[in-house]
């Protein structure tokens, strides 16, 4: 099972979301916060997917 960690648009911010979460980690003001936010988790073997305004998926970022 693969570990992922998504970030998506909640309202005027930005949420980080582990997969299979009922709720967000935390909400930043911009998609640049919340990319360099998450990059911690990527060095702990998760997936990075960023999303889109508009819910497509823009980069799938793989574990280091």
């Amino acid at each position: 099972m693969s570990k992922r960690i998504h970030i998506i648009k909640r309202g005027a911010g930005w949420a980080v979301k582990t997969e299979g979460a009922k709720r967000a980690s935390k909400i930043y003001a911009s998609k640049v916060e919340a990319e360099g936010a998450v990059q911690v988790f990527r060095r702990q073997g998760y997936d990075v997917v960023v999303h889109k305004s508009n819910g497509f998926i823009q980069k799938w970022q793989k574990a280091k």
